[in-house]
């Protein structure tokens, strides 16, 4: 030690710390219209028609994004909903990782170079995900797509059943037939696989529903919905954040909601 101390007599020491702000990731918008695509940047429209019989209510469901959010519209109607029902991930890195966010945990198991499974162990319910970048940004959003349950994509969902000793898991997909509301008893619904251990699929066996959490989206200024949770620097976990229309029309309309990530 006398002789490590006596070399740096007379001598200069720099030590040199290069300190790294990493800006949180942005969120997935994620409508169940859109592809899972890298929108780092620029706006993206998506024009759909709705008919409805004169008399009764526009009734249009889907899922906003996950993460956080920014949420406005250009007409009264639009409400939304941020829980947990379904999350997905944001990384600096690929491959399989376990992630503990209070009381419950997210897995990742990666599929292939292109397409990963995220499960939730809160409801375990998972989703097939497409492993997106975010332009330069150096981050990769999980972005939930439809899966027709290949063999890979059964193999892998398998594998963790087996190692979490789990029967089964749900699997959310991305399909406007998976979200639904009810007008009379104001219940908004989203359907789930299952998937059992022998990788049986059994197609929208279970749904959760809630008919009490809505809130309106401002048609001035804009409402931020944080639906994220820091898990590290290089790991954020995303929750759902869903959307609704629901209004009594008079005459035609044309109404635009507008989702923007917020970091």
């Amino acid at each position: 030690m006398l002789l490590a101390l006596a070399v740096a007599v007379g001598a200069t020491v720099i030590i040199v710390l290069q300190v790294n702000v990493l800006p949180p990731p942005a969120a997935v918008v994620a409508p169940i219209e859109t592809s899972a695509t890298d929108l780092a940047s620029g706006t993206s429209t998506y024009t759909i028609t709705l008919d409805v019989p004169q008399g009764s209510y526009a009734n249009y469901p889907t899922m906003a994004g996950l993460g956080k959010l920014s949420l406005s519209a250009n007409t009264t109607g639009w409400y939304y909903l941020q829980n947990d029902w379904v999350v997905t991930v944001a990384r600096r890195s690929t491959g399989d990782v376990a992630l503990p966010v209070g009381t419950y945990t997210v897995y990742v198991r990666e599929i292939n170079a292109t397409h990963a499974f995220v499960l939730s162990s809160y409801y375990w319910i998972g989703v097939v995900a497409k492993k997106v970048q975010v332009g330069t940004t150096g981050w990769y959003i999980y972005h939930p797509v439809y899966t027709a349950y290949d063999t890979a994509t059964i193999n892998v969902i398998k594998a963790l059943m087996t190692e979490l000793t789990l029967n089964y898991v749900y699997v959310f997909q991305p399909k406007s037939d998976y979200v639904s509301f009810d007008g009379t008893t104001k219940t908004f619904t989203v359907y789930f696989d299952q998937v059992d251990s022998t990788g049986a699929v059994s197609a929208k066996y279970y749904y959760m529903s809630n008919a009490t959490s809505f809130s309106p989206v401002p048609t001035t200024g804009s409402d931020v919905v944080p639906g994220i949770q820091q898990v590290n620097i290089y790991n954020y976990v995303l929750q759902s954040v869903w959307a609704l229309y629901y209004d009594l029309p008079s005459s035609n309309i044309k109404t635009a909601f507008t989702i923007s990530p917020v970091q």
